[in-house]
């Protein structure tokens, strides 16, 4: 039942060298688009500016009360970092997800109405000035929802468990065009007759109460009563992020977790990558040349030594399930590269969390075709 219900959630049904007067007609005119970030309940934006001497990009969303997530990427590399916060009074602090545990890198500072978010970045025993300004020119406007609810296992029981479930979308801005917003509901919904971003927005939530309700009926309330109960305190979260932003291409992140009982929860990210010029999904089999896993399972394994400091000659089915990782469909191309992720127990234990490796288009000639 816990991958059933992962997957429902997580459910949702070539990088162009350049782009003719047609398709630049699709283009939103976001030039001057500011989000008021210190006011606004819910939003995505795009920032840019500096940390310390080096560009970078960021693409930031409030997706509940009181909490930040997106990606930033240093623009002289590409890699996408995926990043977390939340807001303590004006003090917004927005951490670097570091799985592989690390010292502690943040954005800590304060968003302004006029889009700009200010203050110091720590890290690698430093620290450095940052000042970011909303940017959306080349990106595709965006509008996020969010949605909650919660139920009681026994409604009668004042210390009853609860079922909680939080959802938060990302939706296109109404200034898109409509064939293109078209476009991305279904990539986001996997429908094309879903229009209604608030419907949709609980009907996960909806699905999940009803499920908690049916599976209420088997609780034992003489357990419950001896406090037993921590089992049937279940909790689904599922939200949507941006990852890379900069017309044709849009990334987008559809993350869930649930637990429904047992050890511990289940979690994982999918990721899409948009051709808006084109109005068409990103798959692997159409960016490479026939052939290519064979040749880019070693660039993955360099990439996974790489990032947990794994020794040339230590078998990489030490610290995973798998000899060698071969190229999967959960695909990122931006600008400066392309990354693959596994979700736990893909190629990993669980306690290795999801898995996302990158790969520098420098490291990609002959394969791309």
């Amino acid at each position: 039942m816990k991958r059933a219900l992962l997957l429902l959630l997580l459910a949702g049904g070539l990088l162009p060298a350049c782009h003719n007067s047609s398709r630049q007609k699709d283009q939103p005119d976001t030039a001057s688009a500011v989000i008021p970030l210190a006011s606004t309940p819910y939003y995505y934006t795009q920032l840019k500016g500096l940390v310390g001497n080096r560009h970078i990009t960021m693409q930031l969303l409030k997706t509940a009360p009181n909490l930040f997530r997106g990606y930033y990427s240093y623009d002289s590399a590409g890699q996408p970092i995926s990043i977390w916060g939340s807001q303590d009074g004006e003090q917004v602090k927005i951490y670097e997800d570091n799985g592989s545990h690390e010292e502690e890198r943040f954005f800590g500072g304060s968003l302004g109405d006029d889009g700009t978010f200010k203050g110091v970045w720590h890290g690698d025993s430093t620290s450095w000035h940052f000042e970011l300004h909303t940017d959306l020119r080349k990106a595709q406007p965006l509008q996020v929802y969010y949605d909650a609810d919660s139920v009681k296992l026994l409604p009668s029981f004042p210390a009853s468990p609860l079922g909680i479930a939080s959802n938060s979308i990302i939706w296109p801005d109404s200034s898109a065009d409509s064939s293109l917003t078209v476009f991305i509901r279904k990539a986001i919904t996997g429908d094309v007759h879903i229009s209604d971003p608030r419907q949709y927005v609980k009907r996960a939530i909806d699905s999940f109460v009803t499920s908690y309700r049916i599976a209420a009926k088997d609780a034992d309330s003489s357990d419950i009563a001896d406090g037993e109960s921590a089992s049937w305190n279940w909790t689904t979260e599922s939200d949507m992020k941006v990852v890379y932003n900069t017309w044709p291409l849009l990334v987008i992140e559809k993350y869930a977790y649930d637990f429904t009982g047992g050890a511990h929860g289940n979690s994982g990210a999918f990721y899409q990558t948009l051709d808006l010029a084109k109005h068409k999904v990103i798959t692997p089999e159409e960016f490479f040349k026939p052939g290519y896993k064979d040749k880019l399972s070693p660039l993955l394994d360099k990439a996974f030594r790489k990032k947990f400091h794994i020794d040339e000659d230590e078998s990489l089915d030490q610290n995973l399930l798998v000899k060698t990782i071969v190229p999967n469909n959960n695909f990122i191309v931006t600008d400066k590269g392309v990354a693959f992720s596994y979700v736990p127990y893909e190629i990993g234990p669980y306690a290795l969390g999801q898995v996302t490796l990158f790969i520098p288009l420098t490291e990609l000639k002959g394969i791309l075709k």
